[in-house]
């Protein structure tokens, strides 16, 4: 039987995908809000799946972002990851496995 946490879970939840899900949730409102902030535009309006060059973000603007998610996750983001994975979802992806 595994123990239980200090809050009374038993962890099990860890297994099953959902911190994951959780993880990559956070990161990917944590990525809109950075985006929708740069464009000055709501943050329902940011497609996800659309080339940041798309959205309209510059270099410049790109560069904060990596700025701004660094902030956020307390790891470095290099500026090469945003050309990598070009768009909101494979950003994501990419930040999720760090």
């Amino acid at each position: 039987m595994r123990p239980s946490l200090p809050d009374g879970r038993s962890g099990a939840e860890e297994n099953d995908g959902s911190l994951g899900c959780r993880r990559r949730t956070a990161l990917t409102c944590t990525t809109v809000s950075a985006v929708a902030d740069l464009l000055g535009v709501d943050a329902a309006s940011v497609s996800t799946d659309s080339p940041f060059t798309d959205l309209g973000l510059s270099s410049t603007q790109l560069a904060r972002l990596t700025a701004h998610l660094e902030d956020a996750m307390g790891v470095e983001v290099p500026l090469t990851a945003i050309y990598d994975h070009p768009d909101i979802e494979q950003l994501v992806e990419y930040l999720a496995m760090r």
